[in-house]
C-alpha cells in the first residue's frame, strides 16, 4: 500500500511496503494494478525490493549489503528473522521520510514552506510495522497474489549514475532470470495459472531496450526523472530525451516525475504526438487538483503511494461523477494504459491510478 513513512513516531501504513501483505491490501482496497522493483540476487534469483542494498543491525551504524552479493536464502533469512523481532542484530534498518502535514492553501507561505521541508527530512530506524511480513521473491508474488492484479515490474539497476552505458553482462544477468519467471508464470501454460497481465519499466534505457528484444507480449515503458536527478547518460536527462529513447526502442511508454512534468507542460503533448502512453510518479501526485490537470493534458496514468487517500479527495471534489471513485480505487484503467492490444480506458474525471 505504498511507501512507509514516519508519523507520530511511527511506520504508516500499517504493511512493510513491497511485501505480500502490502500487495494483498492493496488488492482488497480494489487496486488492479501494482508497481514493485525486482533486483537479482549473487545465485539468479529475482526479489522484490527497492533499494540497490540492504542495511540490518544498529540504526546507527548499520551493516551494509549489495543485494547482488547475497544469495535469496540469505536475503529472504534477514526479512523473516526481521519481521519476527527475535534478533536485534539482525533487524533491517532503513532510511524513512517524515509524513508532512497538507500545507492548506489557505497557510502563511513561511508554514507552507516549513511543511514541504519536513516532507523531505529523512531518519534511519529499525523497520519495524504493525503488520510485518518477510520479503518475497518475484515468484512467490506471482503464486500468492490473484491472478487479476496485474504487475508493474520495475527492473531495479544498481549501476553507478555516473556510468553513461550499462555493461553487457549486467544487462544479462538482470534481464535473463526477470524473464524466466516472468515467462514460466505469465503464460496461460505456465506453473502459475492463470495468466495476468504484466508491464514491465525501467529507468536503464538499455534494460528496457533488451526487454523489448526478449519479448513482445508485456509492454516496456521507460522510466525518467525528466533531469531531476542528474545522470552521465543524456537519455536520462529529460522528458523530451526519453521520448525519442521509446520511440527508437519500440516500447510502449513512458513514466516521468510528476515534478518535471509540472515544469514542462508541453512534453505531455509531444509524448500524445509520439503516440506514447504517459504515465507519472512522484509525491506531487499527492495534489488531486495537480492529478485532475493532469487529466486534462492527456496524462494516462498516475502512479502513487496513497491511493485510499486519493481516493477519498477525489470523493469529496468530485461527488457528482457517476462512478469515479470506484473506477479509481479499482485502477481499472491503470491495467489497460499500456496495453499495446487494447484500447486505453479513461475515467470520468481523472487519469488511471495504480498504487505502488
Amino acid at each position: 500500500m505504498g511507501a512507509n513513512v514516519i508519523r507520530n513516531g511511527s511506520l504508516t501504513p500499517a504493511w512493510r511496503e513491497n511485501t505480500l501483505r502490502s500487495f494483498q491490501a492493496a488488492a482488497a482496497s480494489g487496486a488492479a494494478f501494482v508497481e514493485f522493483d525486482v533486483q537479482v540476487t549473487k545465485d539468479g534469483v529475482p526479489v522484490v525490493w527497492h533499494d540497490n542494498t540492504v542495511e540490518y543491525g544498529d540504526p546507527a551504524q548499520p551493516t551494509q549489503c549489495a543485494i547482488s552479493d547475497l544469495t535469496a536464502a540469505e536475503f529472504q533469512a534477514l526479512g523473516q528473522l526481521s519481521a519476527s523481532g527475535k534478533c536485534q542484530q539482525l533487524s533491517v534498518v532503513r532510511r524513512f521520510r517524515h509524513a508532512a502535514a497538507k500545507a492548506a492553501a489557505d497557510m502563511p507561505p513561511v508554514l507552507q514552506a516549513a511543511l514541504t521541508t519536513e516532507a523531505a527530512i529523512t531518519q534511519r530506524m529499525r523497520w519495524c510495522c504493525e503488520a510485518d511480513d518477510s520479503f518475497p521473491t518475484l515468484e512467490q508474488l506471482f503464486n500468492s497474489l490473484p491472478p487479476n492484479l496485474a504487475f508493474n515490474i520495475e527492473v531495479k539497476m544498481a549501476t553507478p549514475d555516473d556510468l553513461a552505458v550499462t555493461p553487457a553482462e549486467e544487462i544479462s544477468r538482470m534481464v535473463k532470470p526477470i524473464m524466466d519467471v516472468v515467462n514460466r508464470c505469465s503464460s496461460e501454460s505456465g506453473a502459475c495459472q492463470p495468466a495476468r497481465q504484466v508491464v514491465f519499466s525501467s529507468f536503464d534505457p538499455d534494460i528496457c531496450r533488451a526487454l523489448r528484444a526478449a519479448q513482445v507480449q508485456h509492454p516496456v515503458m521507460f522510466l525518467s526523472t525528466g533531469g531531476r536527478d542528474w545522470h552521465a547518460d543524456p537519455r536520462r536527462m529529460s522528458i523530451e530525451a526519453a521520448i525519442q529513447v521509446a520511440m527508437a526502442s519500440r516500447l510502449s511508454g513512458v513514466v516521468v516525475d510528476s515534478g518535471a512534468l509540472r515544469s514542462n507542460p508541453e512534453a505531455a503533448t509531444a509524448a500524445k504526438a509520439s503516440g506514447l502512453r504517459l504515465l507519472t510518479y512522484g509525491l506531487e501526485n499527492d495534489d488531486v487538483d495537480w492529478v485532475m490537470r493532469q487529466q486534462q493534458m492527456g496524462v494516462t496514468g498516475v502512479i502513487i503511494d496513497d491511493l485510499q487517500g486519493l481516493v477519498g479527495m477525489l470523493k469529496t471534489v468530485q461527488q457528482d461523477a457517476a462512478g469515479l471513485v470506484g473506477q479509481v480505487a479499482a485502477a481499472a484503467a491503470a491495467s489497460a494504459a499500456v496495453s499495446t492490444q487494447q484500447p486505453s480506458l479513461q475515467m470520468a474525471g481523472a487519469p488511471a491510478v495504480r498504487a505502488s
